[in-house]
This record gives structure tokens, C-alpha cells and sequence, in this order.
């Protein structure tokens, strides 16, 4: 039994420990059966051990298999449980009536058309209160930091399907897995102060400082893009992101790991004269300053816990694993913020995207050389095989709670994506240089705006395609069989091209290892981590 496969069942009973957590009544009488189930299957397997005149070829290997993973299932289990037991309930703060409170704001102010959105945390008030997101006029625009005295009525979100009559997406459980319970619209504002105290209203202020650079030098609506590329900013105006998200390109405007790539490789290479402990260190230290500025948005946190992985696999000098660094990431996050499994949309997304580019882009990557040999470029290929594993991978889930399907989604993405890395490579060029020379900030500027616009260009010309855009409801249930089949095919292609079975052997079959590790010596394979 592989180390990856044992993560695997560990994980899936955490996740089923949450659920059983947060909507079971007998969620304890459960954790109580899971651990004396626990002790009792560790009791056999650890007697069986002992048991020397048992062959190893059978007795062993075999009768200790299900014992381990009934063992690793119950510790899931158990563990799932305890953490929703230990998650502290918040409470929302509403205001039925007019009233007036000061709060701080906590996070940056993210422009909309018309409006300016941003969340405030009420002062003088207990604190397992969450917190309130405001919207107001564009000016005078906030900042992150100040203190406000906010008069009007606080209420419960508004819960509006994004996407027509679409319930299957829980706007309000969303918002609590970001901690905000509660929404005033258009209040009366008073700025009581602009004192900037703690280290993470710090890095959000370094963080609009370097959002308005990018405002400076390159030209709108390819700024706006920019500062969702490099910062996760959300401030494309409504006719922008609705062809973005007709087009299958709205991913492209969220954190991901070519962020954090970008932050680490800029640092190892500045710092190239340093040991390599010291680089990793710094880098390490860069990417949690970065994570601070921009928000632990599910995106980054994933991207982020993978690059520490890899980071410490170089330090230790052990092989970086991206199947295992995803599966542990998955694991802190849900241990960390256990409403992320069952609410967090885009955490779901996440995880999703990046389990079907490390699951699957490598053999189809290789499945494509060997049966369209016409096709010479590897960049192609690539980016072929990246994009079909995500689209595969999330298309269900987005019927399901969206209700909806971008029809050209693949063919958009494949004319994009290439474009991405350099976008945002140029836009973080943009911002260094911007404190250095004011023409290097220029050009740079100018060539950003110059490839954003050839992106937006694009996504306009699949949005006027038609039937670019189906609405398409599914039931969860029929989300569950859509992804059982889609297993079902995965393992047929892997089992006619390699002789082996999904997921077990994808990674560590020498079949396709030996295969992948010539693929990316030649160029047409790429790390993970960038995703």
C-alpha cells in the first residue's frame, strides 16, 4: 500500500468527520465508535505483526491491509469530528433598526462599477462576532486600516443566486467561510481615524500602493485585469467580468500558484550568492509577506502550502511529490477552516483544477504524443493538456452550483492561458521597476497593456460566438455519477495505454514516470506548483 494511497483514505475520513460534524446529531456517539474501532483494529494489527511464522508474501501484506485502513479511516474520522466540536461559533451582528458603531477596516477596498465593497470589524464588541462587509459610493475611497463610525441598518447577506433561479450556491454560508455575517448598504460614514497598527493592515496598505501602480502605468480596462492577475483584486467593471466569465476565463483573474512562483523565483534569483538555506528562508518568508498582503484567498492558501512542500523537499534534499504536496495541503486547510469542505466555493474549485492537472495532465500529455504525432508543438500540447484536466475535472461541479456551461471554455483557454504567465510576469515587472525608474516602468506598462488587451480581445470574440453560454442545472446526485463515470473513463485510457490503474499507478507506475520524467527534460511538461 503506497504512502499516497494511506494520505488518501486518512483524508477521506476527515472529510466525511466534518460532515458527519457539522449536520449530525450523533456526531459524538460517532467519534466514540470510531475510536474504539480505532484501539481495536490497532490492537489486531499490531498483534498480527508480532506473528513471526506468517509469510510475508500473504499473510502479512494481505491481513494487514484492511486493518491499516480501517485504522487510518477511524483516525480521519475521529479527527474530523473533534475539529468541528472545537470550532468556536460566531455570531452575527444585526442592527434591525438604524444604529451607530465603530468599526476597522480589515481588508481592501475592491472597486465595483458604481461602488466600493470592503469588510469592517466592529470595535468594543465581543469577538466572536463576524464581520460586516459594507458597500458605499466610489468616493471618498477607504482604506485598510482606518478606523469608521458607520450609522444605518446591518443586516443579514442578501442571498441572490448569481445565476438565474440557481440555489445550489449558497451565498451566505460562502461569505461565513471568508467571515462576514452581516452587510450594510450605503451607510452614513464618519473616518474616526487613519492609524495603520497591526502588520497585516500593513501589508494590505503595501498592498494598495502596489494595486495603484499598476493603475498608473498600465492602461484600463487591462489594469484592472493586472490587479486581479497579480493581487487577486476584484475590480473588472460588470460588462468585463460577464465576458470573462461567458469566455471560461474567470479563473484566470483569481490568485494562483504562478503567484507564488513568481515571488520565489524572483527572491533565489536575486539572492543567488546566498546558501541555499538562506534563499529558501527568505523565499519561505516572501511568500507568507505576500499571502498576508493579498488575503488567504482558498486559491493561494492551496498554491502556498504545495510551494512550502517543495521548498522543504529541496532543503531536506527529498523528490517533491505534487499527488502527496496537494492531498497534505487539502488536509491543513480543512483541519485549519473545516466550513472550507462544505461552503467554500472557490476552495472547491481549487482543489478540483489543480487534482485534475496533477492527476491527469502528465498522461494526457503523453497520451497525445503518442497518437497525434502531427502535432509538433509542445507548448501546444501543454497547454492541451493542462486545460482539458482542469475543464474535465470542474465542468460537473460548476453544473451543479452554477447552473451553467461556457461552451467555448476549452477553446478560449488554450488561446489565453499562454499569454497568463507573461502577463502577469510583466505586471510584476511593472510594479518593481515603478520604484526604480519611471521609463522602465513605462515600457513595461505599455507592452502589459499592449498582451491584455490581445486577452480581452479574445474572450470578447467567444463571447459573441453562439451558444457560448448554456444554463445547464444538474442535481448532486447526478454530479456524483457524472464524476464516477468520468473515473471510470480515466482508468480505461490509463489501463489500455500502461497497464495499470487510477489513481495508484499514475504517479508511481515506472511506466509513466520514466515517461514524465523525459517529457519534462524536453520541455513540454511543467511543475505543478505554477497552477
Amino acid at each position: 500500500m503506497s504512502t499516497h494511497f494511506k494520505t488518501l483514505i486518512l483524508v477521506g475520513g476527515v472529510c466525511l468527520g466534518i460532515v458527519v460534524g457539522e449536520f449530525s446529531k450523533f456526531s459524538t456517539e460517532v467519534a466514540v465508535l470510531a475510536l474504539v474501532i480505532m484501539l481495536a483494529q490497532g490492537v489486531i494489527y499490531f498483534w498480527e505483526r508480532k506473528r513471526k511464522e506468517m509469510s510475508d508474501a500473504y499473510g502479512v501484506t494481505h491481513l494487514f491491509s484492511f486493518p491499516l485502513v480501517t485504522i487510518l479511516f477511524s483516525i480521519g474520522l475521529f479527527l474530523g469530528i473533534l475539529r468541528v466540536q472545537l470550532v468556536q461559533e460566531k455570531i452575527n451582528y444585526v442592527c434591525e433598526s438604524a444604529c451607530t458603531f465603530d468599526a476597522k477596516i480589515i481588508s481592501s477596498s475592491e472597486i465595483k462599477n458604481d461602488y466600493q465593497v470592503f469588510n469592517v470589524r466592529p470595535v468594543d464588541i465581543e469577538n466572536n462576532i463576524l464581520d460586516i462587509q459594507i458597500k458605499t459610493p466610489l468616493y471618498p475611497k477607504y482604506k485598510i486600516g482606518q478606523t469608521l463610525k458607520l450609522f444605518g441598518k446591518v443586516t443579514l447577506p442578501n442571498i441572490l443566486p448569481p445565476h438565474g433561479e440557481k440555489k445550489s450556491f449558497d451565498y451566505s454560508s460562502y461569505l461565513i467561510t471568508k467571515n462576514v455575517g452581516s452587510e450594510m448598504f450605503y451607510p452614513k460614514i464618519e473616518l474616526v481615524n487613519s492609524n495603520t497598527n497591526s502588520i497585516t493592515e500593513t501589508f494590505g496598505s503595501w498592498k494598495e500602493n502596489m494595486v495603484g501602480k499598476i493603475d498608473m502605468y498600465v492602461s484600463s480596462p487591462a489594469s484592472s485585469l493586472a490587479s486581479g492577475m497579480l493581487f487577486g483584486n476584484s475590480g473588472m467593471d460588470k460588462e468585463l467580468a460577464q465576458t470573462f466569465r461567458v469566455a471560461g476565463l474567470s479563473h484566470i483573474i483569481v490568485l494562483s500558484g504562478f503567484n507564488i512562483a513568481i515571488v520565489i523565483s524572483f527572491i533565489l534569483f536575486v539572492f543567488a550568492f546566498l546558501p541555499l538555506t538562506i534563499r529558501i528562508l527568505l523565499a519561505s518568508c516572501s511568500v507568507i509577506i505576500f499571502v498576508l498582503m493579498v488575503g488567504g484567498e482558498a486559491s493561494v492558501v492551496r498554491a502556498t502550502l504545495m510551494a512550502f512542500i517543495a521548498l522543504l523537499a529541496t532543503l531536506i534534499g527529498r523528490e517533491y511529490v505534487a499527488l502527496q504536496a496537494l492531498v497534505i495541503s487539502f488536509l491543513l486547510i480543512i483541519l485549519y477552516e473545516p466550513s472550507s469542505l462544505t461552503n467554500d466555493v472557490s476552495f472547491h474549485l481549487s482543489f478540483l483544477a489543480t487534482a485534475g492537472i496533477v492527476y491527469l495532465s502528465n498522461i494526457l500529455t503523453i497520451i497525445f504524443e503518442k497518437y497525434f504525432t502531427r502535432i509538433k508543438s509542445k507548448t501546444f500540447i501543454a497547454t492541451l493538456s493542462t486545460t482539458l484536466s482542469a475543464y474535465v475535472m470542474t465542468l460537473p461541479y460548476l453544473m451543479y452550483t452554477f447552473g451553467s456551461v461556457s461552451l467555448y471554455a476549452l477553446v478560449s483557454n488554450i488561446l489565453v492561458l499562454p499569454f497568463v504567465p507573461i502577463a502577469m510576469l510583466i505586471s510584476f515587472l511593472v510594479v518593481v521597476t515603478s520604484y526604480v525608474s519611471h521609463t522602465l516602468a513605462l515600457v513595461f506598462g505599455y507592452t502589459d497593456t499592449l498582451i491584455i488587451n490581445v486577452m480581452i480581445s479574445i474572450a470578447k470574440v467567444i463571447e459573441w460566438l453562439p451558444f457560448s453560454y448554456l444554463s445547464f442545472q444538474i442535481s448532486f446526485l447526478w454530479m456524483c455519477i457524472i464524476y464516477f463515470f468520468i473515473f471510470l473513463i480515466i482508468n480505461y485510457i490509463i489501463k489500455k495505454n500502461f497497464n495499470v490503474t487510477f489513481p495508484v499507478g499514475t504517479q508511481h507506475d515506472f511506466k509513466i514516470k520514466s515517461e514524465t520524467e523525459r517529457l519534462k527534460s524536453e520541455g513540454v511538461l511543467t511543475d505543478v506548483i505554477s497552477y
